[in-house]
């Protein structure tokens, strides 16, 4: 009996080391790719929800792009011309 709780007991051991071994946490990019080289990621799509709405996967990808503009402000999604502000539409 005893030999059979020791077997039952290391197999247990086995199996449950097994399952935290292969645990690997899941990574949500639900923004898309922000590469630290870029500088500090920024927030979510607010002021055209509407136009990013299912589409959120490339936020990131677009922020990067209009980033090139002067003085793009990624909270409006707008960068400034002049004395006016201008849509960072691709």
């Amino acid at each position: 009996m005893r030999k059979l709780l020791f077997a039952t007991l290391a197999a247990a051991t086995l199996v449950g080391a097994a399952g935290v071994a292969t645990a690997q946490p899941v990574v949500v990019e639900r923004y898309g790719h922000w590469d630290p080289a870029w500088g500090v990621a920024p927030p979510p799509p607010r002021a055209a929800w509407h136009r990013w709405h299912g589409h959120e996967t490339e936020w990131y990808g677009h922020v990067h792009t209009c980033m090139t503009r002067p003085g793009y402000d990624a909270r409006r999604d707008m960068w400034r011309d002049g004395h006016r502000w201008v849509s960072c539409a691709d």
